[in-house]
């Protein structure tokens, strides 16, 4: 009896091994690392369809699957709390819109710089190669990782009752600008600034709380202002260019691979900005298009209208210069680089 008992108990230790070991042999060689990315945006949003899915789909292909990207389902704070937010473990990765960082972040405002470029691809890559030659001495993301930065396309005026054809015009109007600089360069120009995240946009044009923004082309259909806006004046070069990091935990960093580093860093980068820049510039083209088949007046500024902002806009230049010096950097060097990567 007691053998038989012995037998049966050897058969199931060598049937239980058995099974383990399988179990074992199916495992990955390496455990999946999952990366928890906070989007606030729409999903169909040009930052989400042209850089983050693309991005996340890079990452899994290049780490031949052993990081994983998920995206939120709701954003996890509000646009202003991205960095608090990423610093404090409770996404791995976001996206930041530098305007609500401006007292840590000042060197990436030279693409706020007026009438520099109106691509947001030609300006993005840019300010991504100044980033690396010039700014990250600095230390700016300090306690952070940047991925990248990216800006959206040159800034435009958008109004729901008159064309904007000069600086008188845009006195007491009710105006949408994101926070910081370009906030400062409406209130220059005379108008009564609103600045809340871009992601309202919609609610305080439609509602009426204001009579029109400067930002870019493709907010016209990312953010549904299309039915509101009456006319469209186009500035050379743009008036500014909002710009965003990618921001990434520097914890969930170091915790990763040589190996998995080097795999998401060669997707990220000047590839981030140039993913962003392509898919903003083309809704650009298309918002602008779909305008004109809409009966939407459509003019450029004159000359005049243009020399005079310039002029009273000058002080966005000297400020970043005073910033870039009181940061270390060759400011002059470092405007002259970003201008000559422009072309």
């Amino acid at each position: 009896m007691v053998n038989n008992i012995s037998k049966v108990m050897l058969a199931a230790v060598i049937v239980s091994g058995t099974m383990y070991s399988g179990v074992l042999s199916t495992q990955p060689a390496k455990a999946e690392t999952n990366i928890l990315f906070n989007r606030f945006v729409p999903a169909k949003h040009p930052f989400n369809v042209g850089m983050f899915v693309p991005w996340a789909k890079d990452v899994m292909r290049a780490t031949n699957g052993r990081v994983k990207v998920n995206f939120t389902s709701a954003s996890l704070a509000p646009p202003p709390k991205q960095w608090n937010m990423v610093s404090k473990g409770i996404a791995d990765a976001a996206m930041l819109a530098n305007s609500f960082e401006r007292n840590r972040l000042k060197l990436q405002s030279i693409s706020q710089i007026p009438f520099s470029v109106s691509s947001a691809s030609i300006r993005g890559i840019a300010l991504w190669r100044t980033q690396k030659k010039y700014f990250d001495s600095a230390n700016e993301y300090k306690g952070m990782k940047a991925l990248g930065v990216w800006t959206i396309s040159g800034a435009n005026f958008y109004h729901t009752k008159k064309p904007i054809t000069a600086v008188s015009d845009l006195k007491r109007e009710k105006m949408w600008a994101i926070a910081g600089i370009p906030n400062r360069m409406m209130t220059k120009l005379g108008a009564v600034v609103v600045s809340v995240p871009g992601v309202k946009m919609f609610n305080v044009v439609s509602k009426g709380v204001v009579n029109g923004t400067v930002t870019s082309s493709y907010t016209l259909l990312a953010f549904k202002l299309m039915p509101y806006i009456k006319h469209i004046t186009l500035l050379p070069g743009g008036m500014n260019a909002n710009t965003f990091t990618f921001l990434f935990s520097k914890k969930k960093w170091d915790k990763l691979s040589r190996q998995d580093k080097d795999a998401i860093s060669s997707v990220s980068g000047e590839r981030i900005a140039k993913n962003a820049g392509d898919m903003v510039d083309k809704l650009d083209a298309k918002a602008l298009g779909l305008a004109k088949k809409k009966g939407i007046k459509i003019i450029k500024a004159g000359s005049a209208f243009v020399s005079d902002m310039k002029q009273r806009l000058a002080f966005v230049e000297s400020n970043w210069l005073a910033a870039a010096k009181e940061r270390g950097i060759d400011g002059p060097a470092a405007l002259a680089y970003f201008r000559s990567e422009l072309k």
